[in-house]
């Protein structure tokens, strides 16, 4: 059993030469050329195969060499953590000015 197909079908344009499409399978390059028969062929091609590298991926990242990008003092760090958790609610100042009737 093949993993692939070692040609696929090209739908040509014959007034111009152009590509509309390439299919994997004789039965959709049909399909397209149905659309309009007098200016549309089908070409076979073969697919090369090219040259295969095997990759080997570490299994792990290597955490040996852990570098600190930024540092922040404690307080600081505290206080900011404290107010992702409950944002500190800041009051308006009270107005001293006349009320506005609308």
């Amino acid at each position: 059993m093949k993993k692939y197909n070692e040609e696929y079908f090209s739908v040509i344009d014959k007034t111009t030469g152009r590509k509309i499409v390439d299919c994997a399978e004789y039965s959709d390059a049909l399909v397209m050329l149905n659309f309009d028969l007098q200016n549309r062929t089908i070409t076979t091609n073969k697919m090369l195969m090219g040259q295969v590298v095997d990759i080997e991926m570490p299994k792990s990242l290597p955490t040996t060499e852990l570098v600190v990008v930024h540092t922040v003092r404690p307080k600081v760090f505290d206080d900011y953590i404290d107010n992702l958790l409950e944002p500190k609610k800041n009051k308006l100042p009270e107005g001293k000015g006349q009320p506005v009737r609308v």
